[in-house]
């Protein structure tokens, strides 16, 4: 297992058998498993499948419905590192989160969407932590000055990366697909003193083996260099 105290580069998927199959045959070491509520209520069965698997796991909460018992359960099961949260909830229901979660060693993610202000009520009120979306502050932004990113690195405990960049059609493509951009961005997480998961999120159909074998090959030539 790879050690918790530096960055890991992580698949984000669906927890579906033949898909983190080839994210392990690719040799990624953790995923990120988005759900729904179709699959929490199916939970005994996405359990059996993900615990075939020796991934350190987050979980990306349903943007379908509101199951934070059942969502904690499968957390504490595949022994995830970290929920994200959309900001979808009401008041009362983000009261009931930290409670069911409050005395788990999990990492509670709030995940920008409209700005990158957003997690900023929850780590107040909560002891939240911050998701950074790079794709959603780009966009928010209209591209980033990388020296004003420090500081919300230091505040973030987990990031989504791809291979968006401002102005291009690369939504939700993997991280290797604009390798000078996110080499940039990588080294700006690392000298940020950034420790844990960062998340390559691309859609469905880039979800196979060789994208993900790109992936890692990238993601181990960017340490090694």
């Amino acid at each position: 297992m790879a050690s918790n105290r530096k960055m890991v580069v992580a698949a984000k998927c669906a927890p579906v058998e033949e898909i983190l199959l080839n994210v392990e045959k690719a040799g990624i070491t953790a995923a990120e498993l988005y759900t729904n509520i179709k699959w929490l209520h199916d939970i005994n069965k996405v359990k059996r499948i993900c615990k075939k698997f020796p991934f350190r796991y987050a979980i990306h909460a349903p943007l379908d419905g509101y199951e934070p018992d059942l969502l904690a359960d499968m957390a504490v099961d595949l022994k995830a590192e970290v929920v994200v949260f959309h900001d979808i909830y009401w008041d009362n229901e983000w009261e009931y989160i930290y409670n069911v979660f409050k005395n788990m060693n999990i990492k509670v993610c709030v995940e920008n969407i409209t700005t990158v202000l957003e997690p900023l009520k929850f780590i107040r009120r909560f002891g939240f932590k911050r998701c950074l979306d790079i794709e959603h502050l780009q966009m928010e932004c209209a591209g980033v000055i990388e020296g004003e990113l420090l500081p919300i690195i230091q505040q973030t405990a987990h990031i989504h990366l791809s291979g968006y960049f401002f102005g291009s059609n690369l939504w939700h493509t993997p991280i290797h697909y604009s390798p000078q951009h996110n080499i940039d961005f990588m080294n700006l997480i690392k000298s940020a003193g950034y420790t844990g998961f960062i998340v390559s999120e691309a859609k469905t159909s880039l979800q196979t083996l060789s994208e993900f074998e790109n992936l890692n090959k990238f993601f181990q030539k960017w340490e090694r260099d």
